[in-house]
């Protein structure tokens, strides 16, 4: 790129973009970046595809038809509407290794979801989806991802998900970003945890070295720290167990590690070690020196120890012989989780290294071993569920022991922050549903502590089952409380242990809905819907957590979690249906997300409420393979460096699929979902307004990096806040919250505006408050400024100021176009219901929700308006109601 003035020009406007500014915001306040350091910034426009134009087989290819639409908001590419048809474009970088930017601009005009990688590796991986239950915007979008390119010969894909949801593309823009991105400046925030916290979390530990250009543990912290500080996300939270135990050298527990490798001529290989070396501790000193936070993730669901002492013999058990596994309720031993996890050992992978000296491939998920490590079941007939009793002491020590190693190892570096449970159906330390606890043990301790008596022959082989009928039928009630106080006390111990190691150290309980309820329930019917299942609380306390029981003790935490874009698909037999999805199988996670008061009330109640948004992923494996590397592969030396040390072994690995004209071998495609454009947002603006959380993580298989802007402007208003419960002001939080809290002669207060259009908001103060600042950027303001202040879609602002003034009211003014449009939809639902009623149809949770609609109408609550006459029963309803036109 030369140095003209154009070429400023195009430096400023791409770093007002960035910036989240439009090229007509120039002269604006800036906020992130200064016009003069746009203007000074290394960035470079290496390329721009138009992608309306045709391009040679060299550089563009499409698996299915596609067609150059013309429309009122631009000229663009659009795909064949049926599921995974793709296409894709070729380009060049210079610099491998430098951060880099795509810079993508689709239609927002009709519902579509459409995965974008580059079709070998995560590197650049991410996706928008539209429509459905968020509006469209009726305009041309931006999508802009970073990416540390690790060729320079790159290739951008666009795959549909779902049946007519096809994938569109207008222009492509690839810049190169200079040496490094820069750090986003927190004014409020020193990141020591007196403020509230934005992280970073991830479920998946194996794509640390085909994700973010990396290719080890040193490349992948590097970048992780550098894109964490630039997008003003302060927290990591990564898992240091997996489903099968520690990814570090623990003390007493098997260890194992695994990572999937993508080398420069696009080979993938899996390997592994059941001798990691400790690469959380070189971690943890670069946070210590960056000022960024780490917190332990550990889906828990086995320990080594733990699963040499299985006793999964049902007769010896059935005769009185003691066993650390659950019993179900029908009497079945759990000698496995039940759902995906098994072959997740290293130790299996040795077994299927072992098949490939006689076979030239392996299908690792067709079946391929007769026998797991342990003796853990292949077959998974259990159903989903812990394998171990949450009760038995052998288990409560294996689980303390585990916490008491993580905390003398890690307790020295400033930056850990402690640990976090991800509640999977089939986790430790809870029974993950009703269906669990029925052993000799538990039920002897339920009856010496609670006065009880259970009225069961501990002789008879059928005993296990005949205690759950009594005690579901008789007095669940106190079943359920006592196994909710038992699985309480031994998180108590959890922390207390951890706590033991230093003071400050905090246990996270981090409640997943998005594989507890299909574990537990199933999905896709009519039955799993708002009001016709439990709420999410009492699902939790059939598990063995009661919400309500935690929450005000300082260490041991909750973070709500939330995995709404699994309505779109990826799970269960309409995985991409798209539109032809049956509401029952596209509904339910967004509905309790948002419309579930009595999970949501408990949260609130917390001292220190927290958050968590699951970037659930769709994956299309095609016919995978696991292989043996060439003997004169050249990268085997390479690869087999985990970390300083030799890995164990290691394999080549792929996904096959059919010949569409792509130009690389070595194939990839697994997708996070994400909304387009300001609705990414929604989630963040939820939890900020309905629960008050005090600390927000987002992510699941690897970095998203195609949302900076947002998150930065969100990161310098909520990290200002002080890690508090704030007030709630006034009688409503819809669509706006206002928040205040009183701390060290300072009032805080802050407004958030939980839905997609604008709000003027106006703030009356009894008295002119002093030093009035807008905490996000340290700027001064005058009261006057609140007279009214709008506040834009999932909008948070933040402020502070020092004398004793208060606020003594605000108003609330949505866009008039957008309250009626909400009127007639809500009037819309409720003929609908009524016309359901005239069919002698009923849908289930229909009398409750069209009471609450009424309510909000009065009350003018639109924003949870909107939600409800999109949940599934006032779309079932209106379904019912066209599908019987005349009848």
């Amino acid at each position: 790129m030369s140095d003209d003035k154009s070429d400023a020009v195009s430096r400023r406007e791409f770093m007002m973009r960035t910036a989240g500014f439009g090229a007509a915001g120039l002269t604006a306040d800036l906020g992130l970046w200064s016009i003069a350091a746009a203007e000074q910034a290394d960035h470079r426009l290496l390329e721009t595809i138009d992608c309306t134009q045709d391009f040679p087989v060299e550089r563009f290819f499409s698996n299915g038809p596609t067609q150059v639409v013309q429309s009122s908001i631009g000229s663009y590419r659009e795909a064949d509407g049926k599921s995974l048809a793709r296409f894709g474009y070729r380009f060049t970088i210079e610099n491998i290794g430098k951060p880099h930017a795509v810079v993508i601009r689709f239609p927002d005009d009709k519902r579509r979801f459409m995965c974008i990688m580059d079709g070998t590796t995560y590197d650049l991986t991410t996706s928008a989806f539209t429509n459905w239950a968020q509006p469209l915007s009726g305009k041309m979008l931006e999508l802009r991802q970073v990416f540390w390119p690790r060729w320079k010969d790159c290739s951008l894909v666009f795959m549909n998900w779902g049946e007519g949801e096809p994938s569109a593309v207008a222009q492509i823009e690839i810049w190169e970003l200079g040496d490094r991105l820069p750090a986003l400046d927190i004014p409020g925030d020193s990141n020591d945890g007196a403020c509230r916290e934005l992280g970073i979390q991830y479920e998946d530990p194996c794509g640390t070295g085909d994700a973010e250009g990396a290719t080890n543990h040193e490349e992948w912290v590097e970048r992780i720290v550098e894109y964490a500080r630039h997008s003003g996300q302060g927290l990591l939270i990564y898992p240091l167990a997996w489903y099968h135990g520690p990814l570090f050298p623990a003390k007493e527990e098997p260890s194992g590690a695994m990572d999937v490798v993508a080398m420069p001529d696009r080979k993938l290989y899996l390997r592994w070690t059941t001798e990691p070396e400790d690469w959380y501790a070189r971690l943890l000193e670069r946070f210590d020196r960056e000022g960024l936070a780490f917190q332990g993730a550990m889906t828990l669901m086995r320990l080594g120890s733990l699963m040499a002492q299985m006793n999964i013999d049902g007769d010896k058990i059935k005769a009185g012989a003691d066993t650390i596994n659950n019993i179900s309720w029908n009497g079945t031993v759990q000698g496995s989780t039940g759902d995906w996890t098994p072959l997740y050992n290293v130790r299996n992978f040795n077994r299927i290294a072992e098949l490939l000296k006689t076979q030239s491939v392996v299908e690792p998920y067709g079946g391929a071993l007769s026998e797991y490590e342990y003796g853990e079941d292949p077959g998974q007939k259990s159903q989903m569920g812990p394998i171990f009793n949450p009760l038995h002491p052998i288990v409560q020590k294996a689980i303390l022991d585990f916490v008491k190693d993580i905390g003398e190892r890690y307790s020295k570096y400033s930056s850990f922050r402690g640990i976090s449970f991800n509640m999977f159906a089939s986790c430790m330390p809870w029974y993950g549903s009703i269906h669990f606890g029925y052993d000799d043990l538990s039920i002897t301790l339920f009856e010496q502590e609670t006065g009880i008596t259970v009225p069961v022959d501990t002789n008879l082989p059928d005993r296990f089952s005949k205690r759950y009928e009594y005690l579901c039928y008789v007095c669940r009630p106190a079943w359920v409380a006592w196994r909710c106080r038992k699985i309480r006390e031994l998180f108590g111990r959890i922390h207390s242990t951890l706590a033991s190691c230093r003071s400050d150290l905090r246990v996270t309980v981090t409640l997943w809905d998005e594989t507890t309820v299909p574990g537990t329930l199933g999905a896709g019917s009519a039955s799993q819907q708002i009001y016709a299942r439990p709420s999410m609380r009492e699902l939790y306390r059939d598990g063995g957590i009661d919400v309500d029981l935690y929450g005000d003790k300082p260490g041991l935490e909750i973070d709500m979690g939330m995995g709404n874009s699994r309505d779109r698909g990826g799970h269960g037999r309409y995985s991409a249906s798209g539109v032809n999805t049956p509401l029952e199988a596209g509904s339910m996670y967004r509905d309790f997300d948002f419309l579930d008061g009595e999970m949501l009330r408990s949260i609130h109640a917390h001292d220190h409420p927290g958050a968590f948004i699951f970037n659930c992923w769709v994956e299309a494996w095609g016919k995978h393979v696991w292989f043996l590397p060439e003997p004169d592969d050249k990268n085997i030396p390479i690869v087999a460096n985990m970390d300083g040390k030799k890995a164990e072994r290691l394999l080549r690995v792929n996904s096959e699929y059919p010949e569409d004209g792509f130009w690389w071998d070595s194939q990839s495609r697994i997708v996070p979902g994400f909304p387009a454009g300001d609705h990414f947002m929604e989630p963040y603006a939820h939890a900020v307004a309905e629960v008050d959380a005090c600390r927000i993580t987002r992510g699941g298989l690897f970095l998203d990096r195609a949302h900076t802007e947002s998150l930065q402007r969100f990161a310098r208003a909520y990290r200002a806040l002080p890690r508090q419960k704030f007030k709630t002001v006034g009688d409503t939080t819809d669509p706006v919250a206002l928040r205040t809290l009183v701390l060290d002669n300072r009032r805080y207060f802050y407004l958030i505006n939980r839905d997609y259009y604008p709000v003027a908001v106006e703030v009356i103060f009894n008295r002119t408050p002093e030093d009035l600042r807008d905490l996000a950027n340290n700027s001064p303001l005058a009261a006057t400024d609140f007279r009214p202040l709008k506040l834009g879609p999932y909008e948070l602002r933040s402020f502070a100021f020092s004398n004793d003034a208060e606020i003594s009211s605000f108003t609330i003014t949505p866009p008039a176009a957008i309250v009626k449009h909400l009127k007639a939809e809500a009037q819309h639902v409720l003929d609908a219901m009524a016309r359901v009623r005239a069919l002698n149809r009923w849908i289930s949770g229909m009398d409750r929700m069209e009471s609450e609609i009424r309510a909000a109408l009065e009350t003018r609550r639109y924003a949870w308006l909107r939600r409800a006459v999109n949940s599934y029963i006032g779309r079932k309803c209106r379904e019912v109601a066209a599908e019987n036109v005349g009848k």
